[in-house]
């Protein structure tokens, strides 16, 4: 099956994207075509998805003894940093094989990516695609450089500088294809900052759900190293499998209080897309607090877990909190099996207080 430029849709009718990896692996491909005299306006590659599919080149130019190609990345409908960033691949021929980084990708300097320490940031699979491509071209030996301008500035945006990865961007994609608003990068680096996490010796780490509640995590567990606190967003489950994948044995969460409901209800994707917050448990566990007739009336009215929060602070129902924290504890670790051990925080929206944690209270002393 082949499809050709512009990119397929999908179900819902979204235009699908093509990951830095694809588009790395087309622009390679195109400067081989180039080295041996052609001068391609479009190529197909193979995607791992499961189809061929071909990619405009946006820049050719003759560099020395190689070409320059560069393919202008199309996300889709995918909110992705990297949408309309200029991938490019200089190809000379070599001795020898040789994938190398350029200009706005970035360097691995901390072991647990997949990809070892010194080397550019450019995963396993879209290493694979690049020369599975160019092998369609030409059995010479290659040196190939993979460059993304401005992708250093670009970076700051992601989660690569905590997971170790300096100077620039990576190259991901496992199939080639971005599916709009899977989030799918960011679940990765996610995952990735897991494995760097327990790679680097730690068997103990932090989940966040946020900028400001990581925030608030690094000062409730001062005994943790800046390397494990993971701002997950709202992928708790995949932080929970991939935690027991590596063997970290003690994850703790900590969020305010509308990512911790959803967890509370047994959810372990917490996106708005997901469902709303279930304010009939947050209202049964109100009555379970014993709030006042008062309260309980406003509570039914309230259309954010926020609101809850500040009706449950009003009258000083601290057993709210810990309830909710309990629950949603006791979810994640039926979801999870026996390890790791999961702990859960609560933390407040303006002061950076632990409202409620459970269980080892101690442990949140910030």
């Amino acid at each position: 099956m082949s499809h050709p430029y512009p990119p397929p849709r999908d179900k819902k009718g979204s235009r699908i994207g093509f990951t830095t990896g694809a588009n790395a692996a087309a622009a390679a491909k195109a400067a081989a075509l180039a080295l041996l005299g052609e001068a391609p306006q479009e190529v197909d590659i193979w995607l791992p998805a499961g189809w061929r599919q071909t990619f405009k080149v946006f820049r050719l130019e003759r560099k020395g003894e190689g070409v320059l190609v560069g393919m202008i990345k199309d996300a889709g409908d995918d909110p992705d940093v990297t949408h309309g960033a200029e991938i490019q691949a200089l190809v000379r021929f070599a001795s020898a094989d040789r994938l190398e980084g350029g200009e706005g990708v970035g360097v691995v300097t901390k072991p647990g990516l997949g990809v070892p320490v010194g080397e550019p940031a450019i995963n396993p699979v879209p290493r694979q695609m690049i020369f599975e491509a160019v092998r369609e071209v030409t059995e010479k030996p290659l040196a190939i450089t993979i460059a993304i301008p401005g992708g250093e500035e670009l970076a700051k945006k992601t989660l690569n500088p905590r997971l170790g990865i300096l100077g620039g961007l990576s190259v991901l994609g496992t199939t080639g294809v971005v599916k709009p608003y899977s989030t799918s990068a960011f679940r990765m680096s996610v995952v990735q900052a897991v494995g760097v996490a327990r790679a680097n010796g730690l068997l103990e780490i932090a989940a966040t759900t946020g900028g400001k509640s990581e925030r608030f995590a690094q000062r409730l567990l001062p005994h943790l190293p800046e390397m494990a606190f993971i701002e997950m967003g709202d992928f708790v489950g995949d932080v929970l499998r991939a935690a027991r994948k590596v063997g970290i044995e003690v994850v703790r969460v900590v969020g305010m209080i509308g990512k911790i409901s959803k967890m509370a209800d047994g959810k372990t994707m917490t996106h708005a897309a997901g469902g709303e917050v279930n304010r009939f448990l947050l209202l049964s566990l109100l009555k379970q607090a014993g709030a006042s007739p008062r309260v309980l009336k406003e509570a039914e009215g309230a259309a954010t877990a926020r609101r809850f929060l500040e009706l449950a602070l009003e009258e000083g129902l601290e057993l709210f909190f810990l309830n909710l924290v309990r629950l949603a504890r006791e979810k994640l670790q039926a979801y999870i099996g026996e390890r790791p051990f999961v702990s859960v925080a609560l933390t407040d929206f303006d002061q950076g207080q632990c409202l409620a944690a459970w269980p080892d209270r101690e442990v949140y002393r910030g």
